[in-house]
């Protein structure tokens, strides 16, 4: 599994437009081959701050994303902000859930 986590700084004037484009391109992505979620969340101690992950099941299901025309208008979006933006992509090996607190704490 790849996971992708981009955290933009949207200047103030220009946040709900990013948001609008964003929210319009989260159900497209989600329908992409190999998607496992698309999310965009807010940094709760600053609103200008937004987080876009996604999951995906292969490389090659995210090379196949980022070659999309929907990686394409959220890219340009990204590049019309003028600020360099963190990009991060993580290969997950595996995602254990609540059973790991159970184990450590036990």
């Amino acid at each position: 599994m790849i996971g992708t986590t981009i955290k933009m700084t949207v200047p103030a004037g220009q946040r709900k437009e990013l948001l609008q484009t964003v929210k319009a391109m989260l159900g497209p992505i989600r329908c992409e081959s190999g998607c496992i979620s698309c999310n965009c969340y807010e940094d709760v101690e600053d609103e200008n701050v937004l987080f876009f992950e996604e999951e995906w099941k292969a490389r090659q299901d995210l090379e196949n994303h980022l070659k999309s025309d929907h990686f394409g208008v959220l890219n340009a979006a990204m590049r019309l902000l003028q600020v360099e933006q963190y990009i991060k992509f993580n290969t997950i090996a595996s995602t254990p859930g609540p059973e790991t607190i159970n184990t450590t704490r036990a």
